[in-house]
């Protein structure tokens, strides 16, 4: 009876699929880390099962395979530029407004319109209301939605009160007492309670390094930028038209300059930069084991906290703002959005409205608490972008839970509570060139990179990089009426270009071929043969070539049509363009490591070249770290240059010196790239050792009969016949040198104050993080024209020095 009532079961499950038609297929792209999204859209697909006579919904989850989509856009650009994009994504909320301008996102205004026409009563009708209106509004662009806010966050100061405590007799004089009871000590409240309370709370030894900072204004295992400086001092970043870049604006000035006079009061940019690069992350905080006593943090560390050191006194609170100014939090996170050209429109939109909604939130929350349970762990609940669904789960799974100590409950607290009257990064069209404008100006007050005054620097630095924002959005809001390139007449000359090339070369072999019959037809077979690489060169090589010398004339982000431009970006490089200067000179820099290269792998050669049993061993031995790959060297070499901890200072101390702060100092940072390649000189060992293999062995025995020392023999013999190595040494270095790029992506990021921007990690930056390709085309040309200008030079020198044997 049971097998008859499960095949009716099985029947009528077929006989509703079938009615409900074939199944769609959506295809999302989640958060990289977001493991539990499977279950989420588990419980989509439940709702979409063609129950209600409606199509069957299957979701096809991926991810976008990079850093993150926002920094490293590559993947998701090709989709929507090539037509194929997935129907939902879920993006970073603070680019939507860069991303919709650029017409990469589809509109979901008409959506939301629909449904409060259509169906006003849904529950999974959505309203703004419903939502924070700082993530409402971070979503919104020119008065369009263009995504729906799903999480979000929210930034407040830490403090530790065993910390507080230890120091109350100081800090209360100056104010910092708990607003609850004033006979207590309490977290600063002003920036000059801040500065003096960072002050009292930060520990130097003997020697005069720090042990304990009471406060980092920019830490950056935190999450403090000029960004909340400024709008705790009033400032707005960006004009109410969105036309003018207010980086510059007094009230930003005055902030970079108190974040200047607070490092300063600490000991200095390099000094607390240096004991930074000593933290890390996870239960070896810097905040949880009391290396640190206050920090501005998002509402996630909270779970860290009770997870790691549930016993740790702490509190949280709005961060200190000048005397007189409204004290706020910054909040941030994720939406969902749908790309220009989803196939499913329609059923796209349930997917977000869905990803937005209680049974999402509840659904990922309980798989996650189970989680957590599971692994020894507490769960704490997370804010979303929607009040309702805020104050449900913070309710369900923190509040309503005895188990959960009350100070993580009114931790939690004060960042919710600070949500309605939070700020959010400018919903603008240059959203990237803005984050990094405020990064580089706040890293050259920091170190102060133009003046000693702390208000002079901070206006000199805010005024450049105010430049370079506005002159990006001059591009866009007074673009000049450039012609649009057309496809056709580019192809159309390539394949004229090829053609020409090859009557050419059919001319000149009939004309210079002498072979006749026979012979002449094996010449004919041999090209032949060669035709298969001559294909692929002319379309993965050729063709990119030519496409990007035509793109270098042009304005072009991928997702919109090209414009000719004409010579104008190879003007706004040499004449505008102060990070192009400092970049190659950065790159140049890097030269001076080439001899030192070439000095330690002729030297390892001329060591290897002995015999000696076991020298295979060695060799293998000094070949190692040319083989490393670069990621994990960089990860290596980072720790060596720790300047507190790092084995490299460590064994100059124990000579008495003092070492650097390499990386975290921009006069060091340059050097400490080159000592890293110098450790790599084994690549060019084996060629080295290939040259030293082929010097015959009589001219040494004929030059020491003739009285000729190790020195002489080496002067007189070993270069001259080196000298093609040394040329072909020369030559790669060189161009590997102005090629240098991994080291500064993975260790450095360009900094400390783009001291290790190279030039090609700076095209990189144009052409995938600004989607600037026609400017970054025309770099990678002046590149290629600096090269083979350096590479002719030395070619047409060699003469004059180099020896080939064939000479004689």
């Amino acid at each position: 009876m049971t097998r008859v009532a499960g095949l009716i079961l099985f029947a009528f499950a077929a006989a509703r699929i079938a009615a409900a038609g074939e199944p769609i297929t959506l295809y999302y792209w989640g958060e990289e880390k977001d493991s539990l999204a499977p279950e989420v859209l588990q419980g989509f697909e439940a709702m979409h099962d063609g129950s209600d006579g409606k199509p069957v919904i299957k979701v096809i989850m991926g991810q976008s395979a990079c850093y993150n989509k926002t920094d490293d856009p590559q993947r998701i650009t090709t989709a929507v530029a090539g037509g194929k994009p997935p129907d939902v994504v879920f993006f970073d909320r603070f680019a939507v407004g860069e991303w919709a301008a650029r017409g990469a996102f589809t509109s979901l205004q008409p959506f939301l319109d629909r449904d409060l026409r259509e169906r006003p009563d849904d529950p999974m009708t959505l309203r703004r209301e419903q939502f924070y209106e700082p993530c409402w509004a971070e979503a919104t662009y020119n008065g369009e939605v263009f995504a729906i806010p799903i999480d979000t966050d929210n930034r407040c100061l830490y403090y530790n009160l065993d910390i507080l405590e230890k120091y109350a007799d100081k800090l209360i004089p100056i104010g910092c007492v708990d607003e609850k009871d004033l006979t207590k000590v309490g977290p600063p409240r002003t920036w000059e309670q801040l500065k003096q309370a960072a002050k009292i709370m930060s520990e130097y030894d003997s020697e005069g390094r720090i042990v304990r900072l009471g406060f980092i204004p920019h830490f950056k295992l935190g999450n403090s930028w000029l960004y909340i400086y400024g709008w705790l001092n009033g400032a707005k970043f960006m004009s109410d038209d969105g036309k003018t870049c207010l980086l510059n604006e007094p009230a930003v000035v005055e902030a970079l300059a108190y974040m200047t006079d607070l490092y300063d009061t600490l000991g200095g940019g390099k000094a607390v930069s240096a004991f930074e690069s000593t933290f890390v992350a996870g239960d070896l905080d810097s905040f949880l084991t009391g290396k640190l006593a206050m920090k501005i943090d998002t509402d996630l560390f909270v779970a860290n906290i009770m997870n790691m050191r549930p016993n740790l006194r702490f509190g949280v609170a709005l961060a200190p703002a000048p005397e007189g100014k409204q004290r706020l939090g910054w909040c941030g996170g994720w939406c969902a959005v749908m790309p220009r050209g989803t196939r499913h429109p329609d059923e796209a939109w349930e997917l977000v409205k869905y990803l937005a909604s209680f049974r999402a939130y509840q659904i990922k929350a309980d798989v996650m608490k189970q989680a957590a349970s599971i692994s020894g762990l507490d769960f704490m609940a997370w804010i979303h972008a929607r009040k309702d669904i805020t104050e449900w789960g913070l309710k369900k799974y923190l509040y309503d839970d005895p188990t959960i100590d009350q100070k993580f409950k009114d931790a939690k607290k004060v960042f919710v509570d600070a949500m309605p009257f939070s700020k959010y990064r400018p919903v603008t069209p240059v959203g990237q060139s803005l984050w990094f404008a405020q990064v580089r100006a706040m890293n050259e007050g920091i170190f102060k990179q133009h003046d000693p005054d702390p208000m002079k620097n901070a206006q000199i630095a805010c005024d450049r990089n105010a430049a370079v924002v506005q002159a990006d959005l001059d591009r866009i809001f007074k673009a000049k009426p450039y012609r649009v390139i057309r496809w056709a007449p580019i192809i159309g000359g390539y394949i004229a270009l090829i053609i020409a090339a090859l009557v050419f070369g059919y001319w000149y072999f009939n004309r210079n071929v002498r072979a006749r019959g026979y012979f002449r037809k094996e010449f004919r077979a041999g090209y032949l043969f060669a035709l298969p690489w001559f294909a692929g060169f002319i379309v993965f090589g050729g063709g990119p070539i030519f496409f990007s010398f035509i793109m270098s004339f042009c304005e072009y982000d991928v997702l919109s049509a090209p414009k000719f431009v004409g010579l104008a970006n190879y003007v706004e490089m040499f004449t505008r363009d102060e990070l192009f200067y400092k970049s190659l000179w950065n790159t140049v820099y890097m030269t001076i490591g080439i001899p030192l290269g070439m000095i330690v792998g002729l030297g390892i050669a001329l060591l290897l070249n002995q015999e000696v049993k076991g020298m295979a061993v060695y060799r293998t031995f000094f070949y190692l770290p040319s083989v490393m790959p670069a990621v994990a060297a960089s990860i290596l070499w980072i720790w060596i240059f720790n300047p507190n901890q790092g084995v490299l200072n460590s064994l100059l101390a124990y000579v008495g010196i003092h070492g650097p702060a390499w990386l975290q100092d921009q006069a060091w940072s340059k050097p400490a790239l080159i000592i890293m390649g110098v450790w790599s000189a084994g690549s060019s060992m084996i060629i080295w050792l290939a040259g030293l293999k082929g010097i015959p062995r009589h001219l040494y025995e004929a030059a020491e009969i003739d009285g000729a020392g190790r020195l002489r023999r080496f002067v007189s013999i070993t270069l001259p016949m080196l000298s093609p190595y040394i040329l072909f040494n020369l030559v790669m270095g060189i161009i590997g040198t102005f090629q240098i790029f991994t080291q500064a992506l993975i260790m450095t990021q360009g900094g400390p104050v783009d001291s290790t921007l190279f030039y090609v990690y700076n095209l990189f930056n144009y052409a995938f993080r600004y989607l600037r390709m026609g400017y970054a085309s025309a770099m990678a040309w002046v590149l290629f024209a600096i090269v083979l200008v350096l590479t002719m030079i030395q070619m047409s020198l060699s003469k004059r020095w180099v020896y080939y044997e064939s000479d004689t």
